[in-house]
């Protein structure tokens, strides 16, 4: 039996690094109710991860390696986890936010009866009772929630805790068997998402953006050419994802990848509330844009008022002069 249930997220195989985020967070959560935390993860060819999200955690891992999971259906997931529960009977799950959980947790908590926060950037206890907080109004203002049901689920937004870096002692792990699946969906092809050369926009270390004020489609190269020089992640802003400069993959905001970067690299982008909810664990902002009242500019540490299309390249050209000095 675990008090606290956290599930991670495998790639083929491959655990991801949200897991270590939300483990984070069932390892602080356990602690404040005085009770036990327990992985768990489910998909195909995932013994492996399993194993590796128990050295994350230091805890038990429940899983189902099912081939039937190998193409997402949302209705398998939902069987899959009821299992799994079950077998591990927790008074909290927490489950990492992506585009899946999203679509199927809350299909799970009503099967279950559970009560769930989505979205939450944090969880705290306080008189003994577990207090979630989440953004609302587009990241504008913070939603407490308190639980009335038993069983109690959260999905955790990606960049809300810290990620637990080292890998301790792992615990035993427990193959749950899937019940039989009855769904009306076909899978008839699964694409795979463009993910481009370069560090990956979720776990890169330095990111850069741009929005609407880099001027065109044509313009995105300087962005590219910027982080290709920098060693850096790419994202956006909603409007250059919905005018199709970028995939919506690399939409960073509220309603896109929440990132917590070292340094974040805004180009051209105004600084929308629904932005600023997706960068808020960003160690250190750096803005530049044409407007000097941009909103942006509320939470840059740094800031260059001028035409991006000027500015950028001249950035980069410092950035490259003073890595060659540097050696």
């Amino acid at each position: 039996m675990a008090g606290v249930l956290f599930f991670g997220c495998a790639a083929n195989g491959v655990l991801l690094p949200g897991a270590r985020e939300v483990a984070a967070a069932a390892r602080q959560l356990a602690q404040a109710l005085g009770t036990s935390v327990a992985g768990a993860i489910l998909g195909t060819g995932v013994e492996k991860a399993a194993s590796e999200l128990g050295q994350v955690s230091g805890s038990d891992v429940y899983f189902v390696d099912d081939e039937r999971l190998k193409s997402y259906l949302g209705d398998a997931y939902v069987a899959s986890v009821s299992a799994i529960v079950d077998a591990a009977a927790p008074e909290f799950a927490l489950f990492p936010q992506t585009s899946e959980t999203n679509e199927w947790v809350p299909r799970l908590a009503a099967r279950l009866d559970a009560a769930l926060v989505t979205s939450c950037s944090g969880l705290v206890v306080s008189d003994g009772e577990v207090i979630a907080t989440k953004p609302v109004s587009g990241g504008a203002a913070k939603a407490e929630y308190t639980f009335n049901r038993p069983l109690r689920m959260a999905i955790v937004a990606p960049g809300s805790y810290e990620p637990i870096v080292e890998d301790v002692v792992a615990g035993r792990l427990h193959r749950v068997t899937a019940p039989e699946i009855n769904t009306r969906v076909q899978v008839l092809d699964d694409i795979a998402d463009p993910v481009g050369a370069g560090p990956q926009l979720k776990s890169a270390r330095v990111v850069i953006s741009g929005g609407l004020g880099i001027g065109s489609k044509e313009n995105w190269k300087l962005i590219d050419d910027a982080a290709a020089a920098l060693g850096a992640g790419v994202g956006g802003s909603r409007a250059v994802v919905e005018l199709g400069w970028i995939p919506p993959s690399k939409q960073v905001g509220f309603s896109g990848v929440k990132i917590r970067p070292d340094v974040y690299l805004a180009v051209g982008i105004s600084g929308a509330v629904h932005h600023l909810a997706g960068i808020s664990g960003a160690k250190t902002v750096v803005a530049i844009n044409n407007d000097p009242d941009a909103n942006i500019y509320r939470i840059a540490r740094f800031g260059v008022v001028g035409d991006a299309k000027d500015v950028l390249p001249a950035f980069v050209a410092r950035v490259k002069e003073l890595r060659a000095q540097n050696g």
